[in-house]
């Protein structure tokens, strides 16, 4: 879920070059509901890593060692992966246009 909230900001056109911008890959009246789902996924992520996290720890005996410190590199891993998942779509350079304007005041 997380993955796929980090890659609606990509395809949302949310992009970052010294603050955010936005490209213009749809209609432009898309783009903000494009980035509202991605924040919501990103936010039911992180309640279903919670949830994860808490059932992988209690239980109706006490959890081992070993169970603890699965649950903790698991929520670690995820949250790496989904952290990196973000900056990347959202950090990505922008491509290059196929009909490049020309500067102004030379045309």
């Amino acid at each position: 879920m997380g993955l796929i909230a980090a890659a609606g900001f990509a395809g949302a056109g949310l992009g970052w070059a010294n603050g955010f911008i936005r490209r213009s890959f749809w209609e432009d009246v898309e783009s903000p509901i494009g980035i509202g789902l991605s924040i919501f996924g990103l936010v039911g992520w992180l309640v279903l890593l919670g949830l994860s996290a808490l059932t992988m720890r209690s239980g109706g005996q006490a959890p081992s060692r070993a169970a603890r410190v699965a649950a903790s590199v698991l929520v670690v891993l995820s949250a790496v992966v989904v952290l990196v998942a973000c900056v990347v779509s959202i950090g990505w350079p922008e491509p290059a246009s196929e009909y490049p304007l020309p500067p102004w005041n030379r045309a």
